[in-house]
C-alpha cells in the first residue's frame, strides 16, 4: 500500500511538471509574440519605403519620414539617392531576407534586396513610431566571392543627432 501511494505520488509531481513546463513554454511564445509582431510591422514598413524608392514616388517616401530626417532631406534629397544606386547596382530585381537589429533606441531593418549587378543590403531606420529615421545601403556581405560581385559602395541618409552632420547622400563610414 505504501508503494502504491508512492507511485501514485510520483506519477502526479510527474503530471505537475509537465503542466508547469508546458504552461511555461505558452507564457514565453506569448511573450515573444509582440517583439515578432512588432519586427513583421517594421519590415513591412520598410518594405513599403523602399517600394516608394522604386517606383520613383519620392514625395511619397519623405513623408514617411520622422520630423529629424524630414527636417534633413527632401524627397529631392531620395531622388538623387535612390538614382546613386540604381547607377551602381542596375535595377531592382526582387527583396530577399529581412532582419531586424534595434540600434541606439531605433528598429534597423536591413532588407536584403536583389539587383542586376549584385546583392544589396538597404538599411531602413525606424523610431517608436515606425517613421523612418535614416536609410543606408552597402555591398551585402555573404563572402568574399558575393561581396566583390556587389557593385555599391556604402552610402547613407541618416539624420546623426549625436554628431551634428547634416544628411545628405554622402558615403558612410
Amino acid at each position: 500500500m505504501f508503494m502504491e501511494k508512492l507511485k501514485e505520488e510520483l506519477a502526479m509531481k510527474a503530471v505537475f511538471t509537465i503542466i508547469r513546463n508546458v504552461l511555461l513554454a505558452g507564457v514565453l511564445v506569448l511573450a515573444a509574440a509582440p517583439v515578432m509582431a512588432q519586427n513583421d510591422m517594421a519590415i513591412g514598413r520598410a518594405k513599403e519605403f523602399i517600394q516608394l524608392l522604386q517606383r520613383g514616388d519620392f514625395q511619397g517616401a519623405y513623408g514617411r519620414c520622422d520630423s529629424n530626417l524630414g527636417f534633413k532631406a527632401t524627397p529631392d534629397t531620395f531622388r538623387t539617392y535612390w538614382q546613386n544606386l540604381l547607377s551602381k547596382a542596375g535595377s531592382f530585381v526582387e527583396f530577399k531576407s529581412a532582419t531586424v537589429e534595434t540600434k541606439d533606441g531605433a528598429m534597423v531593418v536591413i532588407q536584403v534586396a536583389k539587383f542586376e549587378k549584385g546583392h544589396v543590403d538597404l538599411k531602413v531606420a525606424l523610431d517608436s513610431q515606425l517613421k523612418v529615421a535614416g536609410f543606408q545601403y552597402a555591398n551585402h556581405k555573404v563572402s568574399a566571392a558575393s561581396q566583390a560581385q556587389a557593385p555599391p559602395s556604402a552610402q547613407s541618409v541618416t539624420p546623426q543627432a549625436q554628431t551634428g552632420s547634416q544628411v545628405a547622400a554622402t558615403p558612410a563610414t
